[in-house]
């Protein structure tokens, strides 16, 4: 009997996280209000902090040695197609700002349509789309 192929992404490694009752009813609200599961939660809320700390690192200097974690920051962290170097970009300029209003405030959508980029690494040139969203203000 063959069993299912092997996922490029399997998930074999687990971790338990214990969650104080404030915490828990947190994460129950996220998941029934977005109809995510809680580990795809936690996932996603790991890699928005990871990207954070990415951002922090490459931001670092002896003025200002203190993370800043709060807002929203055009900054991100890329990995180049060609030689897997990351490299960090500013989309501050690059993208095209509108606002809309919603239930539950302004929405600010950042678009990017073919921007060039050159890995700091190889100079190879790749292009990017996408958008960020900010909704409500101040979440990503």
């Amino acid at each position: 009997m063959r069993g299912r192929p092997k996922s490029d992404n399997s998930r074999e490694k687990q971790y338990r996280v214990r969650l104080n009752e404030k915490e828990a009813l947190n994460l129950d609200y996220v998941s029934s209000t977005t109809g995510q599961a809680k580990s795809d939660i936690i996932r996603k809320a790991l890699n928005e902090y990871l990207h954070k700390v990415q951002i922090n690192e490459y931001n670092l200097s002896p003025e200002n040695d203190d993370l800043i974690m709060e807002g929203i920051n055009m900054q991100r962290v890329l990995t180049c197609p060609y030689c897997g170097k990351t490299n960090i970009f500013d989309f501050t300029d690059l993208c095209n700002v509108s606002s809309y209003e919603r239930q539950m405030g302004t929405e600010n959508l950042y678009e990017f349509d073919e921007v060039e980029l050159i890995c700091t690494n190889c100079n190879k040139k790749s292009m990017v789309n996408g958008y960020i969203s900010e909704y409500p203000l101040g979440c990503i």
